[in-house]
């Protein structure tokens, strides 16, 4: 007799490599507490969020921070993609 499993398939969770991307460089711009306390919480979401940014809006995002569009992005990730665009208007100055 073959045994049949009563357990629920148990989904694999997706890689967010361009979120893990932005988040790596947000941790190379980060001074102090107050970035660090960013870059902590914004792993957190990731890890718990199902949200993902495409491979051409990361690439907007590093080449022109300051012609980024904010609110084309999911609202749970806008204050994350604010407080990088902060952190390179202030480490150009």
């Amino acid at each position: 007799m073959v045994e049949k499993s009563t357990r629920a398939k148990v989904a694999k969770p997706r890689k967010k490599t361009n979120l893990y991307k932005l988040c790596t460089q947000m941790n190379k711009l980060a001074v102090d507490a107050v970035d660090k306390e960013v870059v902590k919480r914004f792993k957190i979401l990731i890890d718990t969020n199902t949200e993902e940014i495409t491979k051409a809006s990361l690439d907007q995002i590093f080449s022109n921070p300051l012609d980024v569009n904010v609110n084309s992005f999911h609202e749970s990730l806008q204050p994350y993609i604010k407080h990088y665009i902060f952190m390179c208007k202030r480490n150009s100055r």
